[in-house]
């Protein structure tokens, strides 16, 4: 865990420059903090986490040869997206403490900004998941339910969401926690433990707190001084290293009920949290490429919250209209991950031209 702590300083820092003020520099120059092409890569890997036509998550056989190529391909894909949801909290956790010095005054305006950007829309989609349930599957429970429909986001993909909304609630706490690297670890091999043990659920912020941590801590004075430790290391290539061994890991690891409840398992929680690592060659190559931010990209938020009801009435419209044919199935779980990033984006586009006000609150007056 140390090491990976020390090895993501180090990736960025090699990349962006030694000295402290030398890297934001850079990091400004390098638009590092405009990340619409990695935040439309995650979201779309989201929407390839949640369009699988069969259920991928949990099957009983640890050989991936002995589901099918179709099953294979999908499952293929469903642990490959596991990257999206740890770097997403990666990278919140790095945006929001890179000017973030624990004042009371700093804590009050980043609450106030959250409850819009990250309160409101919570309320808002998981509202519109729970009236899903009720069209497509006759759900009422009264008013309570609903309630407890909003607080456990059981309609809705969201529970990332909720999540940050705690590490918002905690930041103090954290702010003094990855203060000090040595703290940082203790506390994440402590929640590892307990995330591995099945002690900690996999949708609670502190299963994440790891990566949390991980990326809040990008963003101290001694990313300097790491840099300085490994100035003479080739992290270049160890980082290409990484993401192959990532790729190839996706293929193999177990996922759901697959040698037990896999979805605690000591390997696929390390795959999960390690996965900002594997992917820093990535998201650095990204931002080398210098990409001209094209308007599309820039609805991530937006087709993360609303692409499970999409990609409920896409696939209710694809069964309708087209028959069954050999490989349908996995021609289906293409297209329909395409036709609902699409029609995110173009329903995103209509209210924001038509509708700005509504489009403001759901998109968390971003």
């Amino acid at each position: 865990m140390l090491f990976c702590y020390r090895f993501m300083f180090k990736s960025f820092c090699t990349y962006f420059g030694r000295k402290k003020e030398k890297v934001m520099i850079k990091l400004e120059k390098a638009n590092l903090y405009n990340l619409n092409p990695v935040n439309f890569l995650l979201s779309l890997l989201i929407v390839f986490h949640h369009g699988f036509t069969r259920n991928v998550g949990f099957i009983d056989s640890y050989n991936p040869l002995d589901y099918g190529v179709i099953t294979t391909i999908e499952r293929y894909f469903y642990n490959f997206s596991e990257c999206a949801v740890p770097i997403f909290f990666f990278l919140s956790a790095f945006l929001f403490y890179r000017k973030f010095d624990g004042s009371k005054e700093k804590y009050i305006s980043k609450m106030k900004r959250r409850f819009w950007s990250l309160v409101v829309p919570y309320i808002i989609f998981n509202t519109i998941g729970y009236i899903k349930a009720m069209v497509f599957s006759g759900r009422y429970g009264g008013a309570l339910d609903y309630l407890l429909s909003i607080w456990n986001a059981d309609t809705m993909p969201l529970w990332f969401i909720r999540e940050l909304i705690f590490f918002s609630i905690l930041a103090p706490l954290i702010y003094r926690i990855k203060r000090h690297l040595w703290l940082s670890v203790v506390v994440s091999i402590a929640l590892i433990i307990l995330s591995t043990s099945g002690l900690v659920g996999y949708r609670s912020f502190i299963y994440w707190m790891p990566v949390y941590l991980m990326g809040a801590s990008l963003t101290e004075n001694r990313i300097s001084r790491v840099c300085d430790i490994f100035e003479r290391a080739s992290s270049r290539y160890l980082m290409l290293l990484l993401f192959v061994i990532y790729c190839l890991a996706a293929w193999f690891l177990p996922n759901g009920s697959e040698k037990g409840n896999a979805i605690y398992s000591f390997e696929f929680t390390l795959f999960r949290l390690a996965s900002p690592l594997a992917f820093s060659y990535v998201i650095i190559s990204i931002m080398n490429l210098n990409i001209k931010v094209k308007k599309w990209m820039q609805y991530s938020f937006f087709v993360y919250c609303m692409h499970a009801p999409i990609i409920t009435l896409v696939t209710l419209v694809y069964s309708k209209m087209i028959p069954a044919f050999y490989g349908s199935e996995l021609f289906q779980f293409f297209v329909v991950i395409f036709l609902t990033y699409v029609l995110c984006v173009i329903l995103a586009m209509f209210l924001e031209r038509y509708l700005p006000p509504v489009w403001k609150i759901l998109n968390g007056k971003r």
